[in-house]
């Protein structure tokens, strides 16, 4: 099934993807999953931007997983060679990461904390990388919790780096943190920067229409730079 075909499939309701780099061949790829909610089935493809060309990867038969985006689609996060989703395991009743290995071409489960529970978000949770661990934050009503894995894979190497016990700002929503450990996040019209203890070291206005038209992520430079306005002048 083509790229295409799967688009105009009205049983595929869930799109996941990612972008990484596989150090064995020096070649980058482009991975598509593209989940059907009739037959809780995953399928893969893969683009190699060395040899240009696109390549089905059969997960099996037996997929027990349920994806817990809020929207249509789910962008992973690229570490230690594998992308990394946060999923619903329906058989075990556990959240967890699911790991793409880019080298193996094959799925792992990574566990996490007992007391994570992504269903219980009112404003947000994803991965990123904290000091060159990976980690996982969640945020409620009431506060913010923040995990790291100081030993990849291992679960009982999770760790409690940061737990606001009370969130910044009624309105505030995590977009990620400083290597210097602050938080940044939207608070309203604005973008705000927060350190361990909830205090506010710096803010930015925008227009609210910016906030309702847009959706925020964290830019990591790679194989391009973005321009600025100079080069635009």
């Amino acid at each position: 099934m083509s790229i295409a075909s799967y688009s105009q499939d009205s049983s595929i309701h869930r799109i996941i993807y990612g972008f990484g780099y596989d150090s064995s061949t020096d070649d980058y790829s482009v991975v598509l999953g593209f989940y059907n909610c009739n037959t809780n089935l995953l399928d893969f493809e893969i683009f190699s931007l060395r040899s240009n060309n696109w390549k089905q990867i059969v997960v099996g038969s037996h997929f027990p997983y349920i994806l817990t985006a809020y929207h249509e689609s789910e962008v992973g996060l690229f570490f230690n060679g594998s992308i990394h989703w946060l999923i619903y395991n329906y058989e075990t009743n556990r959240e967890v990461i699911m790991a793409f290995h880019l080298k193996e071409m094959r799925m792992s489960e990574i566990a996490l904390p007992d007391d994570f529970h992504m269903y219980s978000s009112v404003s947000g949770y994803d991965l990123f990388v904290f000091g060159g661990l990976i980690g996982v934050w969640i945020e409620d009503i009431y506060e913010i919790k923040i995990r790291v894995m100081k030993e990849y894979a291992v679960y009982s190497s999770w760790t409690e780096t940061v737990s606001f016990s009370a969130r910044p700002n009624p309105t505030f929503s995590s977009v990620c943190f400083t290597n210097c450990g602050d938080l940044v996040g939207s608070s309203g019209g604005a973008l705000a920067k927060f350190n361990d203890k909830g205090e506010l070291l710096e803010e930015r206005s925008y227009p609210d229409c910016f906030f309702e038209r847009s959706q925020m992520t964290v830019y990591t430079e790679s194989l391009l730079s973005l321009p600025d306005s100079s080069d635009q002048s």
